[in-house]
């Protein structure tokens, strides 16, 4: 005959067996949800970086689309002679010549940027660590753009400031002649037209690698879209080979450029009317 467990012992391992049972399951549950909260985490940097790629190259599609306009006003003021200027006067000179060096800066927010990098630990757990190269990439090519187009702006603004600063320095009967005459000036006016086609190059290029990260965290293009700008709308864009040729911008015609701006047209009509045409 089996000896029979005295009652205290019945009741002590009832007790150790509710005691384990709510250990694992508070522990289990737990750990799900730590988990499935990191995993809801990590999804959210992502699609912040990602967000964030997204806007700087519509950034640079912006600051070329103002380009375009400046690369018609620098067209027509690369056209004008000495005399031309003289006869014009500086005044109404002034403003193209002024608004054509109204150049946007390049600015990166690196918030997204920040918090990549404070949560590397949760990446790394993740085991995904081409999806973060392939980000810090974009980072470091976002930060050589910025540079190498504000430097454009920062040299042609300089070159600027040294003429008005010190008029007396340069030849030239009019502060609009000195600038004109400048070989620095003329070179960044005619910068202007080549930078608009290094920017459309390098947004369409840092799509592509951002496509490259979508694909690597398994995060859609139309999810980033709606997060950048809430509406929802992306295309489907194929592979291609880039090459900066194809974003070379066609030389402007400075005969045409006058039917794109109206100052500049008014100033042509004034000066053919003094030349008696």
């Amino acid at each position: 005959m089996a000896t029979e467990k005295k009652p205290w012992v019945k009741d002590l391992l009832v007790a150790f067996a509710a005691t384990t049972l709510s250990i694992i399951l508070t522990f289990g549950t737990t750990g799900v949800i730590n988990r499935v909260k990191q995993k809801q985490e990590r999804r959210l940097t992502a699609l912040m970086v990602m967000s964030s790629i997204e806007q700087f190259a519509r950034d640079l599609e912006e600051i070329e689309e103002d380009l375009a306009y400046k690369d018609s006003l620098a067209t027509w003021l690369l056209s004008l002679t000495p005399k031309d200027v003289t006869t014009l006067g500086n005044d109404q000179l002034e403003v193209v010549y002024h608004t054509a060096l109204d150049l946007i800066v390049a600015t990166r927010d690196k918030t997204s940027e920040t918090i990549f990098s404070s949560h590397i630990d949760t990446w790394k757990n993740m085991g995904n660590f081409k999806f973060i190269d392939n980000v810090g990439w974009c980072f470091s090519y976002m930060d050589l753009i910025a540079k190498d187009y504000n430097s454009f702006v920062n040299d042609i603004t300089a070159a600027n400031n040294r003429i008005v600063l010190h008029p007396n320095d340069y030849p030239g009967n009019t502060k609009m002649e000195k600038l004109l005459r400048d070989e620095e000036i003329k070179s960044g006016l005619k910068r202007i037209h080549h930078t608009r086609g290094y920017l459309s190059f390098n947004a369409v290029n840092l799509r592509m690698e951002n496509r490259n990260n979508m694909r690597l965290i398994g995060i859609s293009e139309k999810e980033v879209m709606d997060f950048t700008d809430n509406l929802g709308a992306a295309d489907d864009y194929e592979e291609d080979v880039l090459s900066q040729f194809d974003f070379d911008m066609p030389e402007i015609d400075a005969d045409s450029v006058a039917a794109h701006i109206s100052i500049p047209r008014q100033l042509d009509s004034l000066l053919k009317a003094k030349k008696g045409m």
